[in-house]
Protein backbone atom coordinates (compact mmCIF):
# COMPACT_ATOMS: atom_id res chain seq x y z
CA UNK A 1 0.00 0.00 0.00
CA UNK A 2 2.95 2.21 0.89
CA UNK A 3 4.51 1.82 -2.37
CA UNK A 4 0.97 2.50 -4.05
CA UNK A 5 0.86 5.90 -2.42
CA UNK A 6 4.01 6.69 -3.29
CA UNK A 7 3.68 5.88 -6.83
CA UNK A 8 0.73 7.47 -6.84
CA UNK A 9 2.03 10.75 -5.66
CA UNK A 10 4.96 10.36 -8.09
CA UNK A 11 2.67 9.83 -10.92
CA UNK A 12 1.01 13.66 -9.86
CA UNK A 13 4.12 14.91 -9.46
CA UNK A 14 5.31 13.83 -12.90
CA UNK A 15 2.02 15.28 -14.68
CA UNK A 16 2.22 18.57 -13.00
CA UNK A 17 5.80 18.74 -14.47
CA UNK A 18 4.75 17.42 -17.42
CA UNK A 19 2.22 20.11 -18.14
CA UNK A 20 3.85 22.73 -17.25
CA UNK A 21 6.61 21.51 -19.81
CA UNK A 22 4.05 21.11 -22.78
CA UNK A 23 2.82 24.61 -21.96
CA UNK A 24 6.71 26.10 -22.15
CA UNK A 25 7.60 24.11 -25.02
CA UNK A 26 4.35 25.15 -27.12
CA UNK A 27 5.62 28.37 -27.40
CA UNK A 28 9.93 27.53 -29.03
CA UNK A 29 6.96 26.36 -31.87
CA UNK A 30 6.56 29.04 -34.27
CA UNK A 31 6.16 29.33 -38.39
CA UNK A 32 5.03 32.04 -40.67
CA UNK A 33 1.84 29.03 -41.75
CA UNK A 34 0.99 28.86 -38.05
CA UNK A 35 0.49 32.45 -37.74
CA UNK A 36 -1.46 32.68 -41.20
CA UNK A 37 -4.00 29.47 -40.39
CA UNK A 38 -4.23 31.62 -37.32
CA UNK A 39 -5.43 34.24 -38.92
CA UNK A 40 -7.47 32.66 -41.39
CA UNK A 41 -9.25 30.61 -38.76
CA UNK A 42 -10.41 33.35 -36.47
CA UNK A 43 -12.15 34.85 -39.91
CA UNK A 44 -13.25 32.15 -40.80
CA UNK A 45 -14.88 31.66 -37.22
CA UNK A 46 -15.98 35.48 -37.23
CA UNK A 47 -18.14 35.05 -40.58
CA UNK A 48 -20.01 32.02 -39.14
CA UNK A 49 -20.83 34.07 -35.40
CA UNK A 50 -19.91 34.04 -32.15
CA UNK A 51 -22.84 31.22 -30.96
CA UNK A 52 -24.11 29.23 -34.19
CA UNK A 53 -26.24 26.56 -33.88
CA UNK A 54 -25.55 23.39 -36.67
CA UNK A 55 -29.10 22.50 -35.79
CA UNK A 56 -31.45 25.70 -35.46
CA UNK A 57 -33.13 25.56 -32.68
CA UNK A 58 -31.45 22.72 -30.60
CA UNK A 59 -29.30 24.70 -27.77
CA UNK A 60 -27.07 21.51 -27.82
CA UNK A 61 -25.45 21.76 -31.29
CA UNK A 62 -24.76 25.69 -30.52
CA UNK A 63 -21.13 26.08 -30.81
CA UNK A 64 -18.84 28.90 -28.98
CA UNK A 65 -16.78 30.95 -31.61
CA UNK A 66 -16.13 33.20 -29.04
CA UNK A 67 -13.78 31.03 -27.05
CA UNK A 68 -12.86 29.34 -29.77
CA UNK A 69 -11.33 32.39 -31.60
CA UNK A 70 -9.92 33.60 -27.82
CA UNK A 71 -8.10 30.03 -27.71
CA UNK A 72 -6.77 30.57 -31.19
CA UNK A 73 -5.15 33.64 -30.76
CA UNK A 74 -4.10 32.17 -27.26
CA UNK A 75 -2.44 29.36 -28.55
CA UNK A 76 -0.96 31.36 -31.60
CA UNK A 77 0.78 34.78 -29.66
CA UNK A 78 3.97 34.74 -30.63
CA UNK A 79 4.59 38.13 -28.41
CA UNK A 80 8.07 39.17 -27.33
CA UNK A 81 7.58 38.13 -23.26
CA UNK A 82 10.11 35.78 -21.67
CA UNK A 83 8.74 31.80 -22.10
CA UNK A 84 7.95 31.51 -18.36
CA UNK A 85 5.53 34.42 -19.23
CA UNK A 86 3.94 33.20 -22.02
CA UNK A 87 3.74 29.60 -20.68
CA UNK A 88 1.52 31.05 -17.83
CA UNK A 89 -0.06 33.73 -18.50
CA UNK A 90 -2.57 33.60 -21.20
CA UNK A 91 -1.44 35.83 -23.24
CA UNK A 92 -3.28 37.05 -26.68
CA UNK A 93 -2.91 39.74 -28.79
CA UNK A 94 -6.18 42.75 -28.56
CA UNK A 95 -6.03 44.67 -31.75
CA UNK A 96 -8.00 47.56 -32.09
CA UNK A 97 -10.89 48.08 -34.37
CA UNK A 98 -10.48 49.09 -37.43
CA UNK A 99 -13.06 51.69 -39.03
CA UNK A 100 -16.52 50.26 -39.66
CA UNK A 101 -15.23 46.80 -37.98
CA UNK A 102 -18.26 45.76 -35.33
CA UNK A 103 -16.98 44.54 -32.07
CA UNK A 104 -16.71 41.20 -33.25
CA UNK A 105 -14.79 41.23 -36.50
CA UNK A 106 -12.74 43.48 -33.80
CA UNK A 107 -12.04 40.64 -31.88
CA UNK A 108 -11.75 37.80 -34.57
CA UNK A 109 -8.59 40.10 -36.02
CA UNK A 110 -5.80 37.65 -35.19
CA UNK A 111 -2.28 39.52 -33.80
CA UNK A 112 0.22 37.40 -33.58
CA UNK A 113 1.81 40.11 -30.45
CA UNK A 114 4.15 41.76 -32.98
CA UNK A 115 1.79 44.42 -33.51
CA UNK A 116 1.46 47.09 -31.08
CA UNK A 117 -1.89 46.05 -29.05
CA UNK A 118 -4.40 46.78 -26.26
CA UNK A 119 -4.71 43.72 -23.75
CA UNK A 120 -2.25 41.47 -22.40
CA UNK A 121 -2.36 39.13 -19.50
CA UNK A 122 -5.75 37.31 -20.00
CA UNK A 123 -7.76 34.26 -18.85
CA UNK A 124 -4.82 33.89 -16.40
CA UNK A 125 -6.89 31.71 -14.20
CA UNK A 126 -6.86 28.71 -16.71
CA UNK A 127 -4.01 26.73 -17.66
CA UNK A 128 -4.69 27.14 -21.41
CA UNK A 129 -3.49 23.34 -22.03
CA UNK A 130 -4.84 23.25 -25.12
CA UNK A 131 -1.74 25.43 -26.43
CA UNK A 132 0.37 22.87 -27.81
CA UNK A 133 -1.55 20.15 -29.43
CA UNK A 134 -3.65 23.41 -31.23
CA UNK A 135 -0.09 25.22 -32.05
CA UNK A 136 1.04 22.16 -34.18
CA UNK A 137 -1.98 21.82 -35.20
CA UNK A 138 -1.79 25.51 -37.06
CA UNK A 139 1.59 24.52 -38.73
CA UNK A 140 0.18 21.71 -40.22
CA UNK A 141 -3.18 22.88 -41.81
CA UNK A 142 -5.16 25.25 -41.33
CA UNK A 143 -8.41 25.64 -39.00
CA UNK A 144 -11.42 23.45 -41.20
CA UNK A 145 -8.90 20.30 -41.63
CA UNK A 146 -7.69 20.95 -38.15
CA UNK A 147 -11.79 20.11 -36.81
CA UNK A 148 -11.96 17.55 -39.35
CA UNK A 149 -9.00 15.76 -37.57
CA UNK A 150 -10.19 16.50 -34.29
CA UNK A 151 -13.87 14.92 -34.80
CA UNK A 152 -12.16 12.07 -36.48
CA UNK A 153 -10.03 11.08 -32.83
CA UNK A 154 -13.36 11.75 -31.36
CA UNK A 155 -15.27 9.18 -33.51
CA UNK A 156 -12.12 6.83 -33.76
CA UNK A 157 -12.19 7.12 -29.89
CA UNK A 158 -15.60 6.05 -29.32
CA UNK A 159 -15.26 3.32 -31.63
CA UNK A 160 -12.68 2.06 -29.77
CA UNK A 161 -14.63 2.50 -26.62
CA UNK A 162 -17.24 0.41 -28.21
CA UNK A 163 -15.31 -2.37 -29.20
CA UNK A 164 -13.26 -2.61 -25.78
CA UNK A 165 -17.12 -2.34 -23.65
CA UNK A 166 -17.81 -5.77 -26.16
CA UNK A 167 -14.32 -7.59 -25.26
CA UNK A 168 -15.33 -6.94 -21.65
CA UNK A 169 -19.00 -8.15 -21.43
CA UNK A 170 -20.30 -5.15 -21.24
CA UNK A 171 -22.80 -5.04 -24.32
CA UNK A 172 -25.89 -4.64 -22.24
CA UNK A 173 -24.58 -0.75 -20.89
CA UNK A 174 -23.69 0.02 -24.77
CA UNK A 175 -27.36 1.60 -25.41
CA UNK A 176 -26.88 3.84 -22.24
CA UNK A 177 -23.93 4.57 -23.55
CA UNK A 178 -24.85 5.41 -26.75
CA UNK A 179 -27.54 7.36 -25.73
CA UNK A 180 -25.91 9.44 -23.33
CA UNK A 181 -22.55 10.42 -26.36
CA UNK A 182 -25.25 11.14 -28.67
CA UNK A 183 -26.61 14.10 -25.55
CA UNK A 184 -23.37 15.08 -25.91
CA UNK A 185 -23.90 16.13 -29.40
CA UNK A 186 -20.56 14.74 -31.12
CA UNK A 187 -20.61 16.64 -33.88
CA UNK A 188 -20.59 19.77 -31.64
CA UNK A 189 -17.92 18.64 -29.51
CA UNK A 190 -16.05 16.91 -32.04
CA UNK A 191 -15.31 20.28 -34.03
CA UNK A 192 -15.74 22.88 -31.68
CA UNK A 193 -12.51 23.88 -30.42
CA UNK A 194 -13.69 24.89 -26.64
CA UNK A 195 -15.68 21.76 -26.54
CA UNK A 196 -13.12 19.27 -27.85
CA UNK A 197 -10.38 18.94 -25.13
CA UNK A 198 -13.32 18.06 -22.37
CA UNK A 199 -14.56 15.44 -24.75
CA UNK A 200 -11.09 13.61 -26.14
CA UNK A 201 -10.61 13.64 -22.32
CA UNK A 202 -13.02 11.85 -21.45
CA UNK A 203 -12.84 8.85 -24.24
CA UNK A 204 -9.41 9.00 -23.60
CA UNK A 205 -10.07 8.10 -19.70
CA UNK A 206 -12.73 5.79 -20.66
CA UNK A 207 -10.15 3.86 -22.90
CA UNK A 208 -7.67 3.37 -20.25
CA UNK A 209 -10.22 1.99 -17.58
CA UNK A 210 -11.67 -0.66 -20.22
CA UNK A 211 -8.14 -1.41 -21.42
CA UNK A 212 -5.92 -1.12 -18.06
CA UNK A 213 -7.82 -0.85 -15.10
CA UNK A 214 -6.62 -3.91 -12.83
CA UNK A 215 -3.21 -2.77 -14.11
CA UNK A 216 -4.05 0.90 -12.57
CA UNK A 217 -5.12 -0.17 -9.79
CA UNK A 218 -2.50 -2.35 -8.80
CA UNK A 219 0.22 0.46 -9.67
CA UNK A 220 -1.51 3.54 -8.08
CA UNK A 221 -4.76 2.70 -7.54
CA UNK A 222 -8.34 3.85 -9.33
CA UNK A 223 -9.10 6.63 -6.99
CA UNK A 224 -5.18 7.79 -7.99
CA UNK A 225 -5.84 7.73 -11.57
CA UNK A 226 -8.82 9.90 -11.65
CA UNK A 227 -7.15 12.55 -9.58
CA UNK A 228 -4.92 12.29 -13.05
CA UNK A 229 -7.84 12.43 -14.77
CA UNK A 230 -8.90 15.45 -12.81
CA UNK A 231 -6.16 17.08 -13.51
CA UNK A 232 -5.65 16.59 -16.84
CA UNK A 233 -9.24 18.51 -17.34
CA UNK A 234 -8.63 20.84 -15.53
CA UNK A 235 -5.15 21.88 -17.56
CA UNK A 236 -7.04 21.27 -21.22
CA UNK A 237 -10.71 22.31 -20.50
CA UNK A 238 -11.95 26.17 -19.97
CA UNK A 239 -14.42 25.42 -18.17
CA UNK A 240 -17.14 23.78 -20.07
CA UNK A 241 -18.37 20.23 -19.12
CA UNK A 242 -16.08 18.95 -17.06
CA UNK A 243 -18.08 16.20 -14.96
CA UNK A 244 -17.84 13.97 -18.28
CA UNK A 245 -14.60 13.03 -17.49
CA UNK A 246 -15.05 11.62 -14.50
CA UNK A 247 -18.96 10.24 -15.33
CA UNK A 248 -18.09 8.34 -18.02
CA UNK A 249 -15.04 6.79 -17.22
CA UNK A 250 -16.48 6.33 -13.75
CA UNK A 251 -19.94 4.30 -14.83
CA UNK A 252 -17.77 2.00 -17.04
CA UNK A 253 -15.53 0.98 -14.44
CA UNK A 254 -18.47 0.33 -11.32
CA UNK A 255 -19.87 -1.54 -14.42
CA UNK A 256 -16.85 -3.89 -14.52
CA UNK A 257 -16.40 -4.29 -10.68
CA UNK A 258 -20.20 -5.30 -10.87
CA UNK A 259 -18.74 -7.96 -12.85
CA UNK A 260 -16.14 -8.57 -10.63
CA UNK A 261 -18.73 -9.63 -8.13
CA UNK A 262 -17.41 -6.63 -5.48
CA UNK A 263 -19.18 -6.57 -2.66
CA UNK A 264 -21.82 -3.30 -1.93
CA UNK A 265 -19.50 -1.52 0.45
CA UNK A 266 -16.29 -1.13 -1.89
CA UNK A 267 -19.08 -0.26 -4.52
CA UNK A 268 -20.17 2.78 -3.11
CA UNK A 269 -16.60 2.91 -1.63
CA UNK A 270 -15.33 3.17 -5.01
CA UNK A 271 -17.69 5.60 -6.76
CA UNK A 272 -17.40 8.24 -3.18
CA UNK A 273 -13.43 8.02 -3.35
CA UNK A 274 -12.97 8.12 -7.20
CA UNK A 275 -15.11 11.15 -7.50
CA UNK A 276 -13.10 12.96 -4.32
CA UNK A 277 -9.98 12.16 -5.68
CA UNK A 278 -11.05 13.77 -9.10
CA UNK A 279 -12.40 16.88 -7.26
CA UNK A 280 -9.11 16.71 -5.67
CA UNK A 281 -6.79 16.76 -8.96
CA UNK A 282 -9.14 19.33 -10.65
CA UNK A 283 -9.21 21.59 -7.67
CA UNK A 284 -5.63 20.97 -6.82
CA UNK A 285 -4.52 22.05 -10.35
CA UNK A 286 -6.72 24.73 -10.49
CA UNK A 287 -4.91 26.52 -7.44
CA UNK A 288 -1.68 25.30 -8.85
CA UNK A 289 -1.88 27.63 -11.45
CA UNK A 290 -3.55 30.41 -8.88
CA UNK A 291 -0.52 30.12 -7.27
CA UNK A 292 2.14 30.20 -9.99
CA UNK A 293 -0.06 32.97 -11.49
CA UNK A 294 0.46 34.72 -7.87
CA UNK A 295 4.14 34.37 -7.50
CA UNK A 296 4.68 35.55 -11.20
CA UNK A 297 2.79 38.23 -11.94
CA UNK A 298 1.80 39.58 -8.25
CA UNK A 299 -0.59 38.33 -5.67
CA UNK A 300 -2.87 41.21 -6.35
CA UNK A 301 -4.37 39.37 -9.12
CA UNK A 302 -5.77 36.81 -6.74
CA UNK A 303 -8.42 39.69 -6.26
CA UNK A 304 -9.60 38.86 -9.74
CA UNK A 305 -9.54 35.48 -9.41
CA UNK A 306 -11.33 34.96 -6.28
CA UNK A 307 -13.99 37.46 -7.84
CA UNK A 308 -14.45 34.79 -10.79
CA UNK A 309 -15.24 32.26 -8.39
CA UNK A 310 -17.63 34.39 -6.32
CA UNK A 311 -19.43 35.34 -9.45
CA UNK A 312 -19.60 31.64 -11.02
CA UNK A 313 -20.65 30.14 -7.58
CA UNK A 314 -23.19 32.85 -6.86
CA UNK A 315 -26.68 32.46 -7.74
CA UNK A 316 -27.19 35.80 -9.68
CA UNK A 317 -26.08 37.09 -13.35
CA UNK A 318 -26.28 40.50 -15.04
CA UNK A 319 -27.51 41.69 -11.22
CA UNK A 320 -30.55 39.94 -11.21
CA UNK A 321 -31.29 37.09 -8.48
CA UNK A 322 -31.48 33.52 -10.15
CA UNK A 323 -33.14 30.35 -8.42
CA UNK A 324 -30.48 27.63 -8.33
CA UNK A 325 -33.49 24.80 -8.87
CA UNK A 326 -34.81 27.13 -12.12
CA UNK A 327 -30.98 27.15 -13.24
CA UNK A 328 -30.76 23.33 -12.83
CA UNK A 329 -34.14 23.53 -14.56
CA UNK A 330 -33.08 24.79 -17.64
CA UNK A 331 -30.18 23.13 -18.09
CA UNK A 332 -32.44 19.70 -18.14
CA UNK A 333 -34.86 21.39 -20.42
CA UNK A 334 -31.60 21.06 -23.32
CA UNK A 335 -32.42 17.73 -23.29
CA UNK A 336 -35.82 17.08 -21.93
CA UNK A 337 -37.52 20.13 -24.04
CA UNK A 338 -36.84 18.18 -27.60
CA UNK A 339 -39.66 15.56 -28.28
CA UNK A 340 -36.34 13.49 -30.26
CA UNK A 341 -34.96 13.18 -27.38
CA UNK A 342 -37.28 12.03 -25.05
CA UNK A 343 -38.01 9.73 -28.07
CA UNK A 344 -34.49 8.23 -28.07
CA UNK A 345 -34.78 8.21 -24.37
CA UNK A 346 -37.95 6.13 -23.53
CA UNK A 347 -36.64 3.98 -26.82
CA UNK A 348 -33.43 3.06 -25.09
CA UNK A 349 -35.40 2.64 -21.85
CA UNK A 350 -38.11 0.73 -23.14
CA UNK A 351 -35.50 -1.82 -24.29
CA UNK A 352 -33.34 -1.84 -21.61
CA UNK A 353 -36.33 -2.69 -19.09
CA UNK A 354 -37.64 -5.53 -21.52
CA UNK A 355 -34.42 -6.51 -21.55
CA UNK A 356 -33.93 -6.88 -17.61
CA UNK A 357 -37.32 -8.08 -17.18
CA UNK A 358 -37.13 -11.12 -19.47
CA UNK A 359 -33.93 -12.07 -17.51
CA UNK A 360 -35.64 -11.76 -14.35
CA UNK A 361 -38.39 -14.05 -15.75
CA UNK A 362 -35.84 -16.88 -17.21
CA UNK A 363 -34.09 -16.73 -12.67
CA UNK A 364 -32.52 -13.94 -13.21
CA UNK A 365 -31.99 -12.31 -9.42
CA UNK A 366 -31.72 -8.26 -8.46
CA UNK A 367 -28.57 -6.95 -7.65
CA UNK A 368 -28.73 -3.80 -5.41
CA UNK A 369 -24.96 -3.09 -5.90
CA UNK A 370 -26.11 -1.45 -8.80
CA UNK A 371 -27.50 1.13 -6.99
CA UNK A 372 -24.06 2.84 -5.75
CA UNK A 373 -24.29 4.01 -9.78
CA UNK A 374 -26.89 6.95 -7.94
CA UNK A 375 -23.23 8.04 -6.63
CA UNK A 376 -22.02 9.42 -10.24
CA UNK A 377 -25.92 10.08 -11.03
CA UNK A 378 -25.62 12.78 -8.48
CA UNK A 379 -22.59 14.71 -8.91
CA UNK A 380 -23.99 16.80 -11.89
CA UNK A 381 -27.20 17.56 -10.24
CA UNK A 382 -24.68 19.03 -7.41
CA UNK A 383 -22.80 20.96 -9.77
CA UNK A 384 -25.35 22.76 -11.44
CA UNK A 385 -26.74 23.19 -8.43
CA UNK A 386 -23.39 25.05 -6.66
CA UNK A 387 -22.09 26.74 -10.41
CA UNK A 388 -25.63 28.20 -10.70
CA UNK A 389 -24.02 31.63 -12.52
CA UNK A 390 -21.97 29.50 -14.79
CA UNK A 391 -24.67 26.86 -15.61
CA UNK A 392 -26.92 29.98 -16.36
CA UNK A 393 -25.05 31.80 -18.44
CA UNK A 394 -23.47 28.41 -20.38
CA UNK A 395 -26.59 26.30 -20.69
CA UNK A 396 -25.70 25.68 -24.35
CA UNK A 397 -22.76 23.34 -23.12
CA UNK A 398 -22.76 23.28 -19.23
CA UNK A 399 -26.15 20.80 -19.57
CA UNK A 400 -23.58 18.09 -20.77
CA UNK A 401 -22.90 17.72 -17.44
CA UNK A 402 -25.98 15.89 -17.14
CA UNK A 403 -25.18 13.46 -19.40
CA UNK A 404 -23.22 11.74 -16.43
CA UNK A 405 -26.19 11.39 -14.89
CA UNK A 406 -28.07 9.84 -17.77
CA UNK A 407 -25.54 6.97 -18.28
CA UNK A 408 -25.33 6.11 -14.74
CA UNK A 409 -29.11 5.91 -14.65
CA UNK A 410 -29.71 3.87 -17.78
CA UNK A 411 -26.53 1.54 -17.34
CA UNK A 412 -28.03 0.55 -13.69
CA UNK A 413 -31.03 -0.38 -15.47
CA UNK A 414 -29.92 -3.79 -17.10
CA UNK A 415 -27.19 -3.80 -14.39
CA UNK A 416 -30.06 -4.52 -11.26
CA UNK A 417 -30.67 -7.75 -12.94
CA UNK A 418 -28.02 -10.68 -11.97
CA UNK A 419 -27.39 -12.76 -15.70
CA UNK A 420 -27.48 -15.61 -12.87
CA UNK A 421 -29.43 -16.11 -10.09
CA UNK A 422 -28.17 -15.02 -6.87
Amino acid sequence: MKRRVLRAGAMLLAAVLLCIGCNMLAFLIDTPQMRQNARQGAQMLCIDGATPQMVGGFKSAQLDNFTAVLMIKTAAYTGGQSLVDKALGGYRAELAGAEGQSGWEAFCTYGDGSQTHDGGLSYTRYWHGYTLPLRLLLCAMDLANSQMILYFAQTALFAAVLLMMARRGLCRVMPALFLAYFLIMPMAAGVCLQYAPASLTMLLACCAVLAWDEKIEAAVGLPAFFALVGLVTNFVDVLTFPLVTLGFPLVLLMTLRLKREDSALRMFALAVFCCACWAMGYGGMWVLKWVLVGAAYGWERFSGIFAQIFLRVSSESNGEQLSRLAVLKMNLDVILAKKAYLLLMAGVAAASLADSLYRMVRGAGIDLRALALLVPAAVPFMWCFVMANHSFDHTYYTYRNMTMAVLALYAMIPCIVRNRKS
